[in-house]
């Protein structure tokens, strides 16, 4: 018996280790990292919101390190943020000029950004362009891009939202439709004026489910 305590007690406290060990590694709920870039000794990871809403101030926090070496010189590190506009046009939503002639070892900072009221839904993007010196090497990447956070499409949202109300609605009056049928004569005027009030939801669902079909977000590749 008391051979099968400690067991359970092992067994439960390797449990619990395993647990706390994970909670160092885990992310943000509903956030990313979009971007690890590891090369020349220098480590460059993003970490962006998974999605937005156009208005919305979302963070963004970039960390730098020096991997597989002690420390690195940085001449500099900048980012620069983009989002569509009026469905094909680019806008610079922030440049951050991360670092400049600095050594660095590690350095982590969180950037607060505003997501403009007319950003189209679809994926938002950036560059990283970085100069640095590792080990008495100089290194150079001048653009590297890479996807960012999904920006929401509030109007479509919205319309899915009407439509299911609607076929609520509808499903509702086919549903008195169709006990009152039962109840009453055919001729009855009652039942004709439901009648028409379903043909009336059925079209008015059906123009939706149209208007669903042709605002059907399209994929986006950068």
């Amino acid at each position: 018996m008391a051979q099968k305590k400690l067991g359970v007690i092992t067994l439960c406290a390797i449990l619990l280790t395993l647990a706390f060990s994970e909670i160092g590694y885990a992310e943000p709920q509903g956030t990313q990292t979009v971007t690890p870039l590891n090369y020349g000794g220098l480590r460059i990871d993003i970490t962006a919101p998974v999605q937005a809403r156009p208005g919305d101030n979302i963070t963004i926090t970039v960390r730098t390190s020096a991997s597989d070496v002690q420390q690195i010189y940085i001449n500099y590190i900048t980012l620069e943020l983009y989002g569509i506009v009026n469905v094909t046009d680019r806008v610079l939503l922030t440049q951050i000029d991360h670092l400049s002639n600095v050594p660095l070892s590690i350095h982590e900072i969180h950037y607060n950004i505003t997501m403009p009221n007319n950003l189209s839904p679809g994926l938002t993007y950036g560059d990283v362009s970085c100069n640095w010196k590792a080990v008495g090497v100089s290194f150079e990447i001048l653009s590297s891009g890479f996807i960012l956070t999904y920006i929401e499409d509030v109007e479509l949202e919205q319309l899915q939202k009407d439509y299911d109300e609607l076929f609520a609605t509808h499903e509702t009056i086919l549903k008195e439709y169709n006990e009152l049928k039962s109840q009453i004569p055919d001729n009855s005027d009652s039942t004709r004026n439901l009648m028409w009030v379903f043909i009336a939801t059925t079209i008015v669902a059906s123009i939706t489910v149209f208007v669903l079909l042709l605002r059907r977000p399209k994929r986006v590749w950068v």
